[in-house]
């Protein structure tokens, strides 16, 4: 059985995430979980391609939490932010946010597309390339796919 929002409470979709949004909520399901890795500073973390209805995203849970977590398994995250690294976005939660499990492999879902195979570029690189002129009069423009 789901577990109910509450009253007010909605739910931001994988594909409206960007670069440096904080402070939402989303609910998502694990399709895969990775090997966890340790920091410089010995920080674990644990990362997951996890999915909705719009899309997917690799997700990061700092901390032994992460351990808990299994494929399948219906993650509502509260306080979620969405950040770049090394230029792909991923989902993580906030240093005040937090996560719970609400369900078992009983949700729609899309593997496509895939937000953080997206090349995001920030503002300022994006203003450098829009910007520079190669004395032509032509303007750079640098969008990849």
């Amino acid at each position: 059985m789901a577990v109910p929002l509450r009253p007010g409470q909605q739910l931001t979709s994988i594909s409206k995430l960007r670069p440096s949004m904080r402070g939402f909520d989303c609910e998502v399901i694990v399709l895969e979980t990775a090997l966890p890795t340790t920091t410089r500073e010995g920080q674990t973390i644990h990362t997951f391609l996890v999915a909705d209805r719009s899309g997917s995203i690799l997700m990061n849970i700092w901390g032994n939490d992460g351990s808990y977590i299994r494929n399948g398994d219906i993650i509502r995250i509260e306080g979620a932010e969405a950040k770049l690294f090394k230029g792909f976005l991923q989902l993580t939660t906030a240093k005040f946010g937090k996560f719970k499990r609400v369900g078992e492999a009983t949700v729609l879902f899309k593997e496509q597309p895939n937000v953080s195979e997206m090349i995001w570029v920030t503002e300022e690189e994006s203003r450098s390339m829009m910007h520079s002129d190669d004395g032509t009069g032509s303007m750079a423009h640098g969008f990849s796919h």
